[in-house]
C-alpha cells in the first residue's frame, strides 16, 4: 500500500467516510485505477459514501419521490442503448453523463426509475 495513497485518502475524510466522487479526483491526481482506491480504502476499513449515481448515501439513497420524477427521452434512450447484458456498468454510466452534460446522478435516477440496476462499481463497492 503506498503512504502516499494512504495520506491523499486520510486528508479528504469527511467525517471518517470518503466521498465517491472524491475517489476518482484521488485516481487522476495520482494516475492510479479507482479500484486501486477501493481496494486500498477496504484494507484501512473505510467507508465509501456519496455515490456520484446514487446507489448510496450517506444516508440509504431512497428514492421515495422517483414515481414523479420526469424522464428525458434522450437520457433514456442512450442508458437503454449503453445496457450490458441487462445492467448499465458504473463506468459505462458515467461516459452517459458526461457525454449528455447532465449530473451522473440523473443518470442513476432515470436508470432507477427504468429499473435498470447499475453494476461493476469501479471502486469495487458492488459487483
Amino acid at each position: 500500500m503506498s503512504t502516499e495513497l494512504e495520506e491523499k485518502i486520510t486528508a479528504t475524510l469527511v467525517d471518517g467516510q470518503l466521498p465517491c466522487p472524491v475517489t476518482f479526483q484521488i485516481a487522476q491526481a495520482l494516475k492510479i485505477s479507482p479500484r486501486e482506491i477501493g481496494e486500498t480504502v477496504d484494507n484501512l476499513g473505510i467507508r465509501i459514501v456519496n455515490c456520484q449515481l446514487g446507489c448510496f448515501q450517506v444516508k440509504k439513497a431512497t428514492h421515495h419521490d422517483i414515481d414523479s420524477l420526469p424522464i428525458k427521452k434522450t437520457l433514456a434512450e442512450e442508458i437503454a442503448a449503453s445496457l450490458v447484458n441487462d445492467y448499465l456498468p458504473c463506468a459505462v454510466a458515467l461516459n452517459v453523463a458526461r457525454k449528455l452534460r447532465v449530473a451522473p446522478k440523473e443518470v442513476g435516477d432515470t436508470a432507477t426509475k427504468q429499473k435498470i440496476k447499475i453494476s461493476n462499481c469501479q471502486l469495487g463497492c458492488f459487483p
